[in-house]
């Protein structure tokens, strides 16, 4: 099995014995710049080695399903979606039809999110990059006082 380790704002990472718990940082600066996955081996001074995968992203991000629906600003498209991802910046989503969205384009975002009070979130979002009807988004507000920020904090460990 692969471990997750995250890169932290001053080039170092944490890696962890899958077997016996121990830790050790490392710096990873020279890792930083590569574009594509970096997995790297490790070897635990108890003898186990496993490998790690170095993830460079600011923000946790967690798979999941999540129905909702989007709307463009511009009035046109709209329909059904799926939310693959989140994470407190940002999201990926598969819509259901074609539709004319553009990289730059605003969607609003009403979503129902998988928690004990099944919560309805609306939120804003500026379309980064797509792949056919799979789009990556990043949220126009970091801010989330309302229950995505409760649910990003809580019930994004699992």
């Amino acid at each position: 099995m692969t471990e997750t380790v995250f890169i932290g704002s001053n080039d170092t990472a944490l890696f962890k014995c899958p077997v016996c718990k121990k830790a050790k940082t490392a710096n990873v600066s020279s890792y930083k710049s590569i574009q594509t996955v970096v997995r790297v081996k490790c070897k635990c001074p108890c003898g186990h080695t496993y490998s790690a995968l170095l993830e460079r992203r600011k923000h946790i991000r967690k798979d999941l399903h999540l129905s909702g629906s989007y709307m463009n600003k511009n009035g046109k498209d709209r329909g059904m979606m799926e939310i693959l991802d989140l994470s407190r910046s940002g999201l990926r989503m598969k819509i259901n039809t074609d539709a004319e969205i553009k990289v730059g384009d605003i969607l609003k975002l009403q979503f129902t999110l998988d928690d004990k009070q099944n919560s309805e979130v609306t939120k804003e979002v500026i379309v980064r990059c797509i792949s056919g009807h799979s789009l990556g988004a990043e949220f126009l507000s970091l801010e989330h006082y309302d229950k995505l920020g409760s649910y990003l904090l809580f019930d994004f460990s699992s």
